[in-house]
Formats: structure tokens, sequence, C-alpha cells
């Protein structure tokens, strides 16, 4: 078999081609080329690198390598010259291996979570409150409703004693006793001819101004109304506590109060109907007020 380099250089000779403008066309370095011709494979890094650029450069001349190819053996016995201190120094131990484990960051979740319960039960709160303010209050026993009749207004019912049975076998019921009639006394009646003389005492200006005085106001009778449903709250006189304190609605019957002096907390004025004495209300009455 012919030498393959002696071939590449004279198929390469033949068509007139240097090896700079070989190597140009082929992308190969033209010392790699001058190594290829001479049959140098010793420079390469790898036998695989030595068959591709052998393929490339035998292609490009139109010379088929492929039966040099196939003499190409990869060798899988290792040389140890020129390597002795391999031989001569000992093994040493491998070091250990200390794995770095990161440092552990404080846990988020739990904190969110604490964060989170505040903050819905906070929410919780605000929610009862505002359900408890307006929720409805039941109305104050002393609150008497104009639709409901009093007892003090039902007639007065007569009251029948029972009637005694005679018992029957005494001797009680056989014989009846019947009570002598009252002798009623006589009142004596002055004769028209004696006029009755009664003498008459002076009257002191103290005794005109007592009536006046000792005499008590009379409470007013107020009657509230409800139109439309709002908040109400009526204080009378000086007690402490609200006659009523709640919400009002237009299905619910009127309210009616007495006392000298009302205070009352409407939400809207106009959402009530008030009447004093069964008369309305005047817009400057003193007697009943609007906080």
């Amino acid at each position: 078999m012919e030498p393959l380099g002696k071939k590449l250089q004279e198929a390469r000779l033949r068509k007139k081609i240097s090896v700079e403008e070989a190597s140009r066309v082929t992308k190969i370095r033209a010392l790699r080329l001058q190594e290829i011709e001479a049959e140098d494979f010793s420079s390469f890094s790898s036998l695989a690198y030595a068959k591709g650029f052998l393929l490339i450069y035998g292609k490009y001349l139109d010379v088929d390598v492929t039966p040099y190819l196939e003499t190409f053996e990869t060798s899988r016995e290792l040389s140890v010259d020129g390597y002795s201190y391999l031989q001569d120094a000992p093994a040493t131990a491998p070091r250990p291996i200390v794995r770095r484990q990161p440092a552990k960051r404080p846990a988020l979740l739990p904190f969110i979570i604490a964060v989170a319960v505040l903050v819905f039960g906070l929410y919780l709160v605000k929610l009862l409150l505002d359900i408890q303010r307006i929720t409805p209050s039941r109305p104050v026993p002393g609150v008497v409703a104009s639709a409901t009749p009093s007892p003090s207004a039902s007639p007065a019912e007569k009251v029948i004693a029972p009637r005694a049975l005679p018992v029957e076998g005494s001797p009680a019921s056989e014989a009846r006793v019947t009570p002598a009639p009252t002798p009623t006394p006589e009142i004596p009646v002055p004769s028209p001819s004696e006029p009755e003389v009664r003498r008459a005492e002076p009257v002191h200006p103290e005794d005109l101004a007592s009536p006046n005085v000792s005499a008590p106001p009379l409470a007013n009778r107020v009657q509230i109304t409800p139109m439309r449903k709002t908040f109400l709250r009526v204080s009378v006189d000086e007690q402490s506590e609200p006659a009523f304190n709640g919400w009002l609605d237009p299905a619910d019957p009127p309210l009616t109060f007495r006392g000298q002096h009302l205070r009352v907390k409407v939400l809207e004025r106009g959402a009530v109907q008030i009447t004093k004495n069964g008369a309305a209300l005047p817009a400057d009455d003193t007697d009943v007020t609007f906080e």
C-alpha cells in the first residue's frame, strides 16, 4: 500500500495547491497539514482529531483515505516512561471532605401565622361590637305603649259575691229569722224662720298665695310615633338611665312618656312624630329638648 502522506502530497501538487491555500479552505492549520503529509500524528491531542483532519484533507484532495483509517487502532497500554515519580511518591491520604451546612435562618412562618391570628382576632372583636351597636335593644319596662290598653282604663267589673245555700238537715234552714228594721235617726231641719248665721273669718295675703305654691306642676304626656326606621333615646327628668334606648320601626306601636322634662336623641328628626298632651309639639318647646 502506498504511503498515505506521499499520496496526499502528490494529489496536492497535481492540483497545484499550496499548503497555505489548502489550510484556508479546509480550516486546518498549515502545520497540521504538513504533519499529516509526513504521517506524523504525535502532536495531535487525540486519535479522533487525526482521523477527522485526515478525512477533511482527503475529501478536499479527492483522495480515498478509508483504507488507511481502518489501520488506526487505539492503544490500551499505558507507558510510565517519564512518569517514574508516580511510582516513587507514596500515596497521600485524601483530605477529609468538610461539608459546610448553611446557617439556619429563623423561620418566618410562625411569626406570619401569629400576626394573621392577631389581625383576625381584632377584626372579629370589632365586628361583634358593631353588631351589638346596630342590634336594637329591648324597650325599658317603664315605657307604656299607647296602643296597649292600660289596666286602669278598663271598666270596673262588678264583683258578685256567691250566695250562701242552706244546708240540708240543719234546724237553721227550717226557721228563717227576719231581721228587724233599724230605726233611722232623724236629722234636725232648721226652721225657715230661723236662718243660720256664720261668721266670716279674715283672709290674709299668704292664704291666697299658698294654693299656687303648694300645687305641684302637672306631668306632660309625650307620645312618639315612628314614621321610618331610626334610632331613638329618651331620658325623662333627672333619671340617670334612659327610658328608651334602641331602634324604632314603623310597625312598632307609639311610645308614651310622662314627665316634666324629656331629652330626646334621634338620628333623623323627620323619622318620628312627637305630640305633647295630645297636640303637636311646638318648635320652641322647652319641656322636650333634642340632643
